[in-house]
């Protein structure tokens, strides 16, 4: 039982994380200058007004998050820049790989379910073959 529902929940999460990355990946976005109006700290990171140029040319604002990124290769909160959705002018993010958190959360989550119960059932018949042992009287 152990090892059915770990082969049923831990390849589900890491298709989940394909799904949304490849959909991530297909959104075409465009880089404009912004410019930061308003920052405030929230417990795991700031909420940003920024301004940039909408289709239009006309001042866009839009209040977005940025999490506190910490480490190499950690980028900043906010570098001038904002990534639009083409297609969506009211998608905007601050990173250009910004919506990455879930597949990346649900890929080390779905690998540790399926680490977690093949370790699981493997201690289960580990025991249930020592029950089975011929003992000595």
């Amino acid at each position: 039982m152990v090892l059915g529902l770990t082969l049923l929940i831990g390849p589900a999460m890491i298709a989940g994380a394909v799904a949304l990355s490849r959909k991530e990946s297909r959104v075409r976005r465009i880089q404009l200058p912004a410019r930061l109006v308003e920052k405030t700290h929230v417990i795991s990171g700031y909420m940003l007004t920024v301004e940039f140029p909408g289709p239009d040319n006309e001042p866009r604002r839009t209040v977005l998050f940025s999490a506190i990124r910490r480490g190499i290769g950690a980028t900043p909160e906010f570098q001038g820049w904002v990534w639009v959705n083409r297609d969506d002018p009211s998608d905007v993010i601050v990173r250009p790989r910004a919506r990455s958190f879930w597949p990346v959360f649900l890929t080390i989550a779905g690998s540790v379910v399926l680490v977690a119960g093949f370790i699981t059932t493997a201690v289960i018949l580990g025991l249930g073959a020592l029950d089975d042992l011929p003992t000595q009287s």
